[in-house]
């Protein structure tokens, strides 16, 4: 998969790429920065291009990724694919014309026609480009409306503005009856979270979403066993399977 990306992104090399060499990796990610994806100006891609000073280059690539909103990934392979697939899709939003008639003939292979009727995808989110500028914005300003905090990645807020939709604005939490009374001072309890006081809050705090989640899932599996319950406590006899005498 990722030598056919890199074909279709021309690139000049695609058999002889060595993610695992790291000068090799960054001067990939310069190919596709200064050919594909262009998210910087040129001025402003210098320590991107000192692909023999790794140590200078690694802070520049921490910085690029983040101004990307690339996803916390685990290999060099994964955050190489990623790119990738970025600067395809932006490939193909510069100029959608150019692959409209593309089909399999055009790579050696018999076309296939389908007999079954051709179905028009008409989900707006498929168009949507989730890193534009103004996408951002829009997640940034509904973040601070809703009072949710800031996270460098703006799809992880968006995440948390989500779950906050869910749970205080959603039709089923508008018919919730609300919790009166003192909340409990669980930053004041006699256990010992931790040996740091300044981690001990946030501790609680994980500690208490992780009993939710645990709640949520339990709620899940009763949900399921009742389901299943439902289908099997009233099973259908069929009598032509019976058989009277020998």
């Amino acid at each position: 998969m990722l030598k056919l990306k890199l074909e279709a992104l021309e690139h000049p090399s695609p058999d002889k790429l060595d993610y695992n060499d790291r000068k090799v990796f960054a001067s990939t990610i310069l190919w596709l920065e200064d050919q594909k994806i262009r998210s910087y100006k040129i001025e402003e891609r210098g320590n991107l291009r000192k692909v023999d000073n790794l140590t200078v280059w690694e802070g520049a690539y921490m910085q690029y990724k983040n101004d990307l909103g690339m996803p916390k990934l685990e290999s060099p392979l994964e955050e190489l694919t990623w790119m990738l697939s970025y600067a395809i899709r932006l490939e193909f939003l510069d100029a959608p014309d150019n692959f409209k008639d593309i089909n399999s003939q055009q790579f050696g292979q018999q076309q296939i026609k389908s007999k079954a009727p051709s179905i028009k995808n008409e989900n707006f989110f498929d168009n949507m480009d989730f890193n534009h500028k103004d996408f951002i914005a829009g997640v940034r300003s509904l973040a601070q409306k809703l009072k949710v905090p800031h996270h460098p990645n703006h799809l992880i807020q968006l995440e948390a503005i989500a779950r906050v939709v869910k749970e205080r604005l959603s039709s089923s939490a508008k018919d919730r009856q609300p919790i009166l009374g003192t909340p409990f001072p669980f930053e004041r309890g006699n256990d010992k979270v931790s040996n740091d006081s300044a981690l001990d809050y946030p501790v609680r705090i994980l500690r208490l979403l992780q009993i939710q989640s645990l709640r949520e899932l339990q709620t899940r599996i009763n949900e399921t066993i009742v389901a299943i319950q439902n289908m099997t406590a009233n099973p259908k006899t069929d009598t032509k399977l019976g058989k009277v005498g020998r």
